[in-house]
């Protein structure tokens, strides 16, 4: 009887290990075809962002239509990358930085277009920019940055529709990202940049960044 119980105890083992197994490769299977889906979108909407940047500029639309379109644009490719994010989280599909390259640079078009409109138009919103490190271990950067980030997220929540929030990760090797970091000549990251003046690289609290934006202080001290 003892023998009996043994074989069926493991012959049962097996089985569950077999579709343990089996389960396993399908959920990542089915993962990393959908990380194939997002970098071919991720193309499309790089693609996308120049063909809307030229209709914007070439074909004179209105700038009511050009703020919503970029509205509508940026809020798609910032869930887009939370997701990729949150996928990227888990550890489970290896190194997904050639897909957070496209997005830094999909972004970075975004922040110009978004700078182009709002000087030929003088629209009324806001670019805060936030450059951050992908790849950081320091345990210090890595407090700084989610509280940062949690910071911008919380502004462009209250406020949707007079905030554009451009994250863009500066250690990624897109060349024009580095430009753009070279450009600022700065060494203390992460940052926030607010419609391109004000840089602030220290910890704030939400009142202060929101009157810092919207305009309702006109100094900014550590």
């Amino acid at each position: 009887m003892s023998k009996h119980a043994f074989w069926q105890a493991l012959v049962f083992t097996v089985v569950v290990f077999f579709f343990g197994m089996l389960l396993g490769f399908y959920l990542e299977l089915n993962q990393s075809q959908s990380i194939y889906t997002d970098l071919v979108n991720s193309e499309l909407n790089i693609l996308d962002e120049q063909v809307r940047q030229r209709l914007i500029t070439d074909s004179n639309l209105s700038c009511e239509l050009g703020k919503e379109s970029l509205f509508t644009f940026a809020d798609k490719i910032y869930d887009d990358a939370i997701d990729l994010e949150e996928v990227d989280g888990t550890g489970r599909i290896g190194d997904l930085t050639v897909l957070h390259k496209r997005y830094d640079l999909l972004r970075t078009l975004l922040l110009l277009e978004a700078e182009k409109l709002k000087e030929r138009c003088l629209q009324d919103f806001h670019i805060v920019t936030y450059l951050y490190y992908y790849n950081v271990e320091n345990i210090d950067i890595s407090s700084k940055q989610n509280y940062l980030s949690n910071l911008v997220f919380d502004l462009k929540t209250e406020n949707p529709d007079e905030v554009i929030l451009i994250p863009i990760a500066i250690d990624t090797d897109v060349a024009s990202v580095d430009l753009l970091v070279k450009s600022l000549d700065s060494k203390t990251y992460p940052m926030i940049i607010v419609n391109k003046e004000l840089i602030i690289t220290d910890l704030i609290g939400f009142e202060q960044l929101r009157d810092l934006v919207f305009n309702e202080s006109d100094t900014y001290s550590p």
